[in-house]
């Protein structure tokens, strides 16, 4: 006995079955993968500027097109705007610096455009800004290269959509 495929066969329904579940599942999983890459860039933020994947008062990402973050200055009533899109991560230093025997870490960095202004605690107005700056790294320096090589990964992909 053979099967009859073609049109209104159930061989037929059965293929337009399987393709249909299947685009189905690719569209409920996209905004998941889109979900938990925001969340793995959030993470890596999170890390480079507080030492902590979960922070309680986690940095703002302001602009996730522009790579841009603010940062609440604990040191003083101010907040901090980076551009991480804009430094030259490939002119960076990791410097080491020395209290009693605990080492900390200082990004040197720099850009082309300005890459650091200070904010007034309402957010909005600009006190200074600079084109250099040395971002203090609390965590670990292993796992802070990490953080940043993904946050690096996410600011060169939203660049790369340029048309030349």
């Amino acid at each position: 006995m053979r099967r009859r495929t073609g049109p209104g066969s159930d061989l037929d329904s059965w293929t337009i079955g399987l393709v249909a579940a299947a685009l189905a599942a690719a569209a409920l999983f996209a905004p998941v993968r889109a979900s938990a890459e925001a969340d793995r860039f959030q993470q890596a933020i999170n890390y480079v500027f507080t030492g902590q994947i979960d922070p309680q008062s986690a940095p703002d990402i302001v602009d996730r097109a522009a790579c841009v973050v603010v940062v609440r200055d604990t040191k003083y009533n101010r907040y901090v705007r980076y551009y991480l899109g804009r430094f030259r991560m490939d002119d960076a230093l990791f410097d080491k610096r020395y209290s009693g025997s605990r080492v900390n870490y200082v990004l040197d960095i720099k850009g082309d455009d300005v890459i650091l202004e200070y904010l007034s605690p309402d957010k909005q107005t600009v006190a200074q800004s600079y084109r250099s700056a040395q971002v203090p790294l609390p965590g670990d320096i292993d796992q802070t290269r990490k953080a940043l090589q993904i946050v690096e990964d996410h600011c060169k992909s939203k660049k790369s959509n340029a048309p030349f």
